[in-house]
């Protein structure tokens, strides 16, 4: 089946992480693909590991991650990762294609019972994954696997092909009191 998080609300990447778990839970080989994002920081990197969940990020990495890891430090927000990404740059480009390349590897190899594609509604969104190619591949994806796509206003055309659509919708969130992410929650 095709699952899709969307939404602006928080919690896309959370949902995909849990299946992730629940899946590896259940010895399932589960590969979880995040385009757009590079934070070595974040707290499911390790988690997923020491779970066997393979994870590959395909974007640009925080240069404060060591410090940010060990809660010296919180997010300044500089605009270096994917957070506050203003400007799409050929490494950006370069980064997606190897990440849509090694999601199209995946399928073909057979191995994996599950495969995540973190972030990569954004990645269509902006133009640096072809929509049309997505769903023609997404058409063909084999019986064996479950792919879940994550990602910001996700055209009605995946949506219509997809099997599970969950939208979330932010009612309320601290950020706009001003709270910054927080270790342990956010990342």
């Amino acid at each position: 089946m095709i699952q899709i998080y969307t939404g602006d609300g928080k919690g896309k990447t959370t949902a995909a992480l849990g299946l992730a778990m629940r899946s590896a839970g259940h010895g399932f080989k589960v590969r979880i693909i995040q385009f757009l994002k590079g934070s070595t920081y974040s707290g499911e990197l390790v988690s997923a590991a020491r779970l066997g969940i393979e994870v590959f990020q395909f974007g640009r990495t925080c240069p404060h991650a060591a410090a940010i890891k060990t809660g010296f430090m919180i997010c300044p927000e500089c605009g270096e990762c994917w957070i506050g990404l203003k400007e799409i740059n050929e490494l950006d480009i370069r980064k997606t294609q190897m990440a849509w390349d090694l999601a199209r590897e995946t399928i073909a190899e057979g191995r994996h019972n599950l495969l995540i594609l973190d972030e990569i509604i954004n990645a269509v969104n902006l133009n640096l994954v072809s929509r049309k190619e997505l769903i023609e591949w997404l058409l063909k994806l084999p019986t064996s696997v479950e792919v879940v796509l994550t990602g910001r206003n996700a055209a009605a055309e995946l949506i219509e092909i997809a099997d599970l659509v969950t939208e979330m919708r932010k009612l309320k969130h601290p950020y706009v009191q001003d709270c910054k992410a927080r270790r342990g929650i956010e990342y």
